[in-house]
C-alpha cells in the first residue's frame, strides 16, 4: 500500500508577514502600519511579528531588503552586460522608476528608515541597499569614462541627482494634483518622465 503523501509544508511565516505588510502599505499608499494590522492581514499571531522582526522598524527594514534585493541583483547583472555605457544608464534609470512603481511605498520607507533615530537601522540600510547601489553606479560611470564617452563625474553627484529625480516623481505624487492637475500618475506619464530623466543624465555625462 502506498503511503499517503505528506502535507505540503506551511509557507514561511516571515514571508507571509512581509506579504501582508506589503499589501497593506500599497493599499494605503502610506508607511503607516501597525504590527496588529500585519498579524490580522496574514492570519498569524501577533507574537510572530515580534519574533521575526522585533518591532515595526525591523519589519519595514526586512520589507525594504526583500523588495530591493531583486532590483540590486538586476543592477549588478547590468554592470556585466555587453552593452554600451549609455544603454546601461538608460536601463538603470528606467529600472529605478519601475521598481518604485512596482512597490509604491518603497521610496517613502527609504526616507523614513534613513531618518531613523536608531543608528543601527540606518547602518544596516546603507550596508545592504545604499552602498551596493552607489558602488554599481560608480562602476557604470567608470566604464563610460574608460570607453571615452563619459566625462569624469563624481559618483556622489550622480547618485544624488538620479535617485533624487526618480524618487521625487513618486514622493511628490500628491502635490502634482494641485500643481499640474494630475489626478493619477499613468504608465504613460511614468514612461515619459523616465525618458526625460534618462536624457538629462546622458547629456550631463557625455564628453563635450
Amino acid at each position: 500500500m502506498n503511503a499517503e503523501p505528506s502535507p505540503r509544508p506551511r509557507r514561511n511565516s516571515a514571508a507571509q508577514l512581509l506579504d501582508a505588510a506589503s499589501q497593506i502599505l500599497a493599499e494605503r499608499n502610506s508607511t503607516e502600519v501597525s504590527l496588529s494590522d500585519v498579524a490580522a492581514a496574514s492570519n498569524l499571531n501577533a507574537a510572530l511579528v515580534k519574533y521575526h522582526f522585533r518591532n515595526k522598524e525591523g519589519l519595514l527594514l526586512a520589507l525594504v531588503r526583500r523588495d530591493a534585493e531583486v532590483a540590486l541583483a538586476q543592477l549588478n547583472s547590468l554592470v556585466e552586460m555587453p552593452l554600451t555605457p549609455e544603454q546601461k544608464i538608460r536601463i538603470h534609470v528606467s529600472g529605478i522608476i519601475n521598481t518604485y512603481a512596482r512597490h509604491p511605498y518603497l521610496n517613502r520607507l527609504l526616507h523614513e528608515l534613513l531618518e531613523s533615530k536608531d543608528e543601527a537601522v540606518v547602518r544596516e540600510l546603507n550596508a545592504f541597499f545604499v552602498k551596493p547601489l552607489v558602488t554599481a553606479q560608480a562602476e557604470l560611470l567608470r566604464q563610460g569614462v574608460e570607453a571615452g564617452v563619459f566625462r569624469e563625474v563624481a559618483p556622489m553627484h550622480f547618485y544624488l541627482s538620479i535617485t533624487g529625480a526618480c524618487d521625487q516623481f513618486f514622493y511628490s505624487a500628491k502635490s502634482l494634483k494641485y500643481a499640474f492637475g494630475v489626478l493619477e500618475v499613468s504608465d504613460g506619464m511614468r514612461e515619459a518622465y523616465a525618458e526625460f530623466v534618462v536624457d538629462m543624465a546622458i547629456k550631463a555625462l557625455r564628453k563635450q
